[in-house]
């Protein structure tokens, strides 16, 4: 007989769990309750029926694990993801800054911006502008693009991030 310990550690959670619930029951519940006499059948075969119930909470426990570290994983990658996020949005230069506030005070996702504009190739490297995929009804020289929503979600929250002094940005503004 060859048994493959892959297969049985596939077992689904459901099963686990019924399995186990079943073995408890017939290992666990007091005889004086159930309508039939049970002690000859755990004399018999209890050690059998604990180790199934051993393997079967096993497996329930590692389903559980296993749930709890993805749950945790899920929440730290969110974490990192937002943080990275900031980070971007935090460290902009004041052009950078600038160009991106014009959007942000209009509150304008869909933007057509300048192919050879140093400013805004930066902010697509960045992700923080995108490009369609397809063909663009943009003028030649020019794209058709938007600001990805997570951009408007942290600046609503972090609005000092596109804070410039009124200085720089008349200079900004006027090298442009």
């Amino acid at each position: 007989m060859n048994l493959d310990i892959g297969k049985v550690l596939d077992v689904s959670a459901r099963v686990s769990f019924a399995v186990c619930f079943a073995c408890m029951f017939l290992l666990f519940f007091p005889a004086i309750l159930l309508p039939f006499d049970i002690t000859v059948f755990r004399e018999k075969y209890g050690i059998w029926i604990f180790i199934v119930f051993a393997v079967s909470a096993s497996l329930l426990i590692s389903h559980i694990v296993k749930h709890i570290a993805g749950l945790a994983k899920r929440k730290l990658d969110q974490i990192s993801t937002w943080r990275t996020y900031k980070y971007i949005l935090k460290n902009l230069s004041d052009e950078e800054k600038v160009y991106l506030k014009r959007f942000f005070d209009k509150g304008q996702t869909a933007i057509v911006f300048s192919m050879v504009d140093p400013v805004a190739q930066k902010l697509k490297t960045f992700r923080v502008i995108s490009q369609p995929s397809g063909t663009s009804m943009a003028p030649r020289g020019m794209s058709l693009g938007f600001i990805q929503p997570w951009v408007f979600e942290v600046l609503r929250k972090h609005p000092e991030y596109l804070e410039v002094s009124e200085l720089k940005t008349q200079e900004v503004q006027e090298n442009a």
